[in-house]
């Protein structure tokens, strides 16, 4: 178990999996042939699975064993869930047929012509048929899952038992006597293995031409990775005299720094493993069991040594991607690739004594074993908790692009999920000591190899993380996503959070995938569950699957984007260049909104496999209710065609209804967006501005007329008022000379002869600044010419006048005077 987890765990980390069915297992082949009837299929697999069930329940069955086993079975399920599909297939047109005949005739009816009920019995006999297949079929699988659950039963109490098993006290003087001349003679079986396998070979010829080969190989590779390093630092290289890079500056460096000194040197020595493993390889024996593993075990070493290294930029804290100090970026930089190397050279040994039982005929002791395992899960348990003190974990607050407040929230908070996975990892650790001392050294090697390995997993998917996050970001900076295809800041800003957030899901479940099986979760386990969910969960007649709302979701997002990359080319390209007015424009830009949004939800639809007939008797039943619910908002959509087509208003106009006035910005669906003179938003629901009077200033052109009224003193020359007044209508550039300017004695006012001056602008939008400037002029001339603009007037009338004046003087002559005098 140690030695695949450590296996499965590099090929995860190189991001390389290697699948390869497993034939002929029990008897059995995937797929079927083609000649191969219903009926054959069934009876093999229940031939396979009988003797399953008895090889499972013998105590003798070996673990190769139960993994050909569980082979055997997924290929059964594979087959068995193909023929289901087929016969779903089939059994959907049968279904429609009958349905297309009607149901059968009552017995107080007259009975159905003899070529319909002939037909109608072969459809049933059909239907039952197919039925009976999917019986079969269930049938079958649910034996399938029977004993593939035994199988885990059996696997799991195995490993169980393997795990608790207590060893021979490892400090105990007997065992140490015992372990390490075993230990030795292992050591010389592994350093004598190359010149065994290299005096096995019968021709010098044939060893000169295998020297001239490697050398030749190893000298293409390095001189292949020499260059690739070069251009991964030439490209993403960190710039020292870079003071403050942005994130993204430092994440591309951090990555080209590991993708250099890591995953280069790693593919180097993994290009050996094809031809080492090979049928024409011509290594042999032990030590081609040597050279394999050790060439493993380089690999695990160089990418777990790169990394941290990569992330931390111990020498550069500008480039830092952790807010750490520079004393303890140094230290975990150090410890982790000395924790790998003890963690490689545990696995090593591990990984080889069975080619030593193969070849040596060796068999490790209890003894040894206990010693050995002791040993590296001591010092594998210090390097984890080492590297989880949290004083080495302390964020600096001088760290670049982070103030100390979002540092202290970050890494310092009790509750952060690093911290909790730390206390996790130390506690893991703590068991892992205990354990070994002891006794029950297997648990604590299955705790710390699996601690170890989910370690480097989580790390490379961080730094995936990274990578993916910051190229959703530079994705919707792009010059296309900004103006080709017109998605506004704020617009932006949301799908990012979500494109974001989907990719960090991903991630996540891709760690737990990857993690698990580490954990006592079978892979093949975790594959089978995420394939049946991503497959979907049948909910009566409806199936719901994630991948088909995934793919929905795309092929909505997809059209709505080239959408509105089609209205963006219309409004700034095609339509520009035409002669229709900016209403006609903008309503063809926005029936393109309205039929790619119908497009792209009727597609989505279809995707996810939903039947629209189902969705329109549905709507049919509840169309009362949302009727009554959303008379509201079905009124505002049909309002808001009608404005589209008929264009009683259009972006731009400036209208006035009711008491608000001003210029049309938008025409949704819902409303229509009123930009006031104050920039102040107003939203109209459509149904008003098609129920309600509407100025519209400019409908049908943007002409206007400015009416300036203006008061003079009785008595003034009114032709010379006049003669001024049109003066300076005239005089202004703005009043249009057709239609011509007019002024209008308009009434005898209480204090004043009021006049109209009328002129006719080309832009009605000025009628405020040109009344405003001709006013101005009119006050100018007026006082040139002596023109009085009077103050309104009041004439007050005192009844009684005489009787109150004589009233005041008797008053007057009554009173006493004032005293001193």
């Amino acid at each position: 178990m140690r030695s695949r987890i450590f296996i499965a765990g590099l090929l995860l980390l190189l991001g390389t999996a290697v699948f390869s069915p497993v034939p002929g297992v029990l008897g059995f082949t995937n797929p079927a042939s083609a000649q191969e009837t219903f009926e054959d299929s069934i009876a093999k697999w229940s031939r396979l699975l009988d003797r399953v069930q008895q090889e499972v329940a013998e105590d003798s069955i070996t673990p190769e064993r139960i993994d050909q086993i569980r082979n055997s079975l997924s290929a059964v399920r594979s087959e068995a869930e193909v023929l289901r599909d087929a016969a779903n297939a089939e059994l959907g047109p049968l279904r429609n047929k009958l349905d297309a005949l009607g149901p059968r005739p009552e017995e107080s009816e007259p009975p159905e012509p003899e070529a319909i009920a002939v037909q109608r019995e072969e459809i049933m006999t059909d239907i039952s048929a197919q039925t009976a297949k999917l019986k079969q079929i269930e049938l079958a699988l649910s034996r399938v899952n029977e004993a593939e659950s035994s199988a885990i039963a059996v696997i799991r109490d195995r490993r169980i038992a393997d795990i608790m098993t207590v060893s021979p006290f490892p400090l105990a003087p007997q065992t140490i006597e015992q372990a390490l001349p075993e230990f030795l003679e292992v050591l010389r079986l592994i350093v004598e293995s190359p010149v065994t396998w290299w005096q096995s070979l019968r021709e010098n010829e044939l060893r000169g031409s295998l020297f001239a080969k490697l050398a030749f190989q190893l000298t293409i590779a390095i001189a292949i990775g020499w260059g690739v390093r070069r251009l991964l630092f030439h490209w993403f290289g960190r710039d020292a005299s870079l003071e403050n890079p942005s994130y993204a500056r430092r994440l591309s460096g951090a990555i080209g720094e590991g993708l250099a000194n890591g995953v280069v040197p790693a593919m180097i020595l993994a290009a050996f493993l094809p031809q080492a493993l090979g049928e024409q390889s011509l290594l042999s024996g032990l030590f081609q069991s040597v050279a394999v593993i050790f060439c493993v075990a380089a690999i695990f070493v160089i990418l777990a040594s790169a990394l941290p290294r990569a992330v931390l930029a111990p020498d550069l804290p500008n480039w830092r991607l952790l807010p750490l100090t520079a004393q303890n970026a140094r230290t975990i930089s150090r410890v982790t690739p000395v924790l790998a190397l003890i963690f490689a050279i545990d696995a090593f040994f591990v990984e080889i004594m069975p080619a030593l039982g193969q070849y040596a005929l060796y068999r490790p002791s209890e003894e040894q074993r206990s010693l050995y395992l002791f040993v590296t899960n001591v010092l594998e348990a210090i390097g984890v908790l080492t590297l989880c003190r949290a004083s080495l974990w302390r964020a600096d607050p001088t760290a670049p692009g982070m103030s100390a407040e979002q540092v202290q929230k970050a890494t310092q908070g009790p509750w952060h999920l690093w911290w909790m996975l730390r206390y996790l990892a130390a506690i893991l650790a703590a068991i892992t000591l205990l354990s070994s001392f002891f006794s029950y050294v297997v648990l604590g090697a299955q705790l710390i190899n699996s601690l170890v390995l989910s370690g480097a997993i989580a790390g490379a998917l961080f730094l995936l993380r990274g990578l993916g996050r910051e190229i959703i970001g530079a994705v919707l900076r792009t010059e296309m996503i900004r103006t080709q295809i017109g998605l506004v800041h704020s617009t932006r800003k949301l799908l990012k959070f979500w494109l974001r957030a989907a990719f960090d899901l991903i991630v996540l479940i891709t760690g737990f995938i990857l993690i698990s099986p580490l954990w006592g979760l079978p892979f093949g386990d975790v594959a089978r569950v995420a394939v049946s969910v991503l497959r979907g969960v049948k909910i009566g007649s409806v199936t719901i699957s994630p991948g088909d709302v995934l793919v929905a979701i795309v092929v909505f997002l997809v059209i709505l984007l080239v959408t509105r990359f089609l209205q963006r080319l219309l409004s700034e390209q095609v339509l520009p260049n035409t002669r229709m007015d900016s209403g006609v424009q903008n309503s063809l830009t926005a029936g393109t909104g309205y039929i790619g949004l119908t497009i792209a939800a009727t597609l989505a639809i279809t995707t996810l496999g939903l039947d629209l007939s189902n969705i329109a008797i549905i709507a049919g039943a509840l169309s009362v209710g949302i009727g009554f619910g959303l008379q509201n908002i079905v009124n505002n959509f049909v309002s808001g065609l009608i404005l589209l087509i008929e264009r009683p208003i259009k972006v731009g106009d400036w209208i006035v209804i009711g008491g608000n006035e001003g210029f049309v910005k938008s025409i949704k669906v819902r409303a229509t967006e009123i930009e006031t003179f104050q920039r102040a938003s107003i939203i109209i629901p459509n149904s008003e501005l098609v129920s309600n009077a509407v100025t519209n200033w400019t409908h049908k052109d943007r002409y206007g007329r400015v009416e300036v009224v203006v008061g003079v003193a009785y008595g003034s020359d009114v032709d010379k008022v006049m003669d001024i007044l049109m003066t300076c209508l005239k005089e202004h550039e703005k009043i249009m000379t057709w239609p011509e300017p007019q002024v209008i004695f308009q009434d005898f006012a209480d204090s004043s002869l009021n006049f109209e001056a009328r002129g006719f602008i080309a832009q009605v939008e000025l009628r405020v600044p040109v009344g405003s400037q001709l006013r101005i002029a009119i006050n100018r001339a007026f006082v040139e010419a002596g023109i009085e603009i009077p103050f309104p007037q009041r004439d007050v009338n005192i009844k009684d006048i005489d009787r109150l004046e004589n009233a005041i003087a008797n008053r007057s002559s009554t009173q006493p005077p004032e005293p001193g005098q």
